[in-house]
């Protein structure tokens, strides 16, 4: 019985390290996954950031307010209220973009 035993224990002993390593690799997955999550966080964070250092944020408000008369089209006395492109769908385009430009174009009363 202890020839058959002793060849039982190992792989006894085999089993469990392979279960060990099944374990140690389902960890290092879970720490995988948590890294690739953390890292498309901070990517997402940083894309956001960058958008903060164009030039545009830097512009001042009554240039981008200036600016966005530019972006209205021409009042053309014959043209009905609702001809596209009408200047209120321009306002509302303006007004869409982000908040700055929101708060900068509600504040400009000429616009409106």
């Amino acid at each position: 019985q202890s020839v058959i035993a002793q060849p039982q224990q190992q792989l006894d002993a085999v089993l469990h390290e392979i279960s060990d390593l099944g374990t140690v690799t389902d960890g290092m997955k879970n720490i995988h996954q948590q890294l690739v999550e953390k890292k498309d966080k901070i990517t997402q964070s940083m894309n956001l950031h960058k958008g903060l250092l164009s030039p545009l944020w830097r512009f001042p408000n009554t240039l981008l307010s200036e600016n966005f008369h530019h972006c209205l089209p021409d009042t053309d006395p014959k043209a009905s209220y609702f001809s596209p492109p009408s200047r209120l769908k321009a306002r509302m385009l303006l007004i869409g973009v982000c908040r700055r430009w929101r708060e900068v174009a509600t504040s400009t009363p000429s616009l409106w």
